[in-house]
């Protein structure tokens, strides 16, 4: 264990944790996987209190320095994802571009009422039944989005089965006969998470996510779902690419 700094007196103890981890995080002296010691163990070496510990930790992570994962612990936090926003980029083709791994985890699928938002996109009539397919997008194991995604009953039954044990979105839109989508219309805002988003993304209430909404169309601009997706704003940067003149 590294050894308890000198200077603790005359400014509050949190802050000297600060300083004195974010020079250590500068100065590279943490393992491979950038993980910081548990709040514990900087409580011990700095001769406070849990409380004392945890408050510098969180401030570290809101100057966005590092990252707490519930039951895991604090990493630094590392470079952000490069996300593509091209029309025909997969969430998986966009992680896998920047050489990690992707994944999802299925939160829950159930049958609701459509609301006007909804039946805007989808063209349905006020209560129709729709799937509401909930999904946390990750990359190397880390949570990036969390997605609420629509389509309309009973067109779209079996959808979550087809998604099959790894939620693979993309091959169950094939076996319903969509193997590619084309982007309609699209609307971004910055905004701050809800209690449920900063549980699922694993971050703080006090970070902001990036709110998109968006319709999907088939080849001949019939809707086929839409989705509302919050992204982690501090884990992801989206790339937007200009096409090339005379296309």
């Amino acid at each position: 264990m590294k050894s308890r700094p000198s200077g603790m007196s005359g400014q509050p103890r949190w802050k000297t944790i600060v300083e004195t981890l974010h020079r250590e995080i500068l100065e590279g002296e943490f393992d491979k996987e950038g993980r910081l010691p548990a709040d514990t163990k900087v409580a011990e070496r700095f001769g406070v209190s849990r409380m004392t510990s945890r408050k510098a930790l969180a401030i570290l992570q809101n100057k966005g320095l590092i990252r707490i994962e519930h039951g895991r612990g604090a990493f630094i936090e590392t470079d952000m994802l490069e996300y593509r926003m091209a029309s025909r980029i997969t969430f998986p083709q966009n992680v896998r571009a920047n050489k990690q791994l992707p994944s999802r985890k299925l939160i829950s699928a159930e049958s609701r009422s459509a609301d006007g938002w909804v039946c805007s996109c989808l063209d349905l009539a006020p209560g129709t039944s729709v799937l509401a397919v909930q999904l946390i997008a990750e990359s190397n194991g880390r949570p990036v989005a969390f997605s609420t995604s629509f389509l309309d009953l009973p067109r779209f039954s079996g959808f979550v089965e087809a998604m099959g044990p790894e939620a693979d979105v993309e091959s169950a839109l094939a076996k319903f006969g969509f193997a590619s989508l084309w982007p309609g219309t699209a609307k971004v805002i910055a905004r701050m998470p809800t209690e449920e988003e900063a549980k699922l993304l694993d971050q703080s209430l006090s970070r902001p996510v990036v709110e998109k909404r968006a319709v999907e169309v088939d080849e001949n601009g019939r809707p086929v779902w839409c989705h509302v997706t919050c992204y982690a704003a501090d884990r992801i940067q989206f790339v937007f690419d200009g096409e090339e003149p005379g296309k």
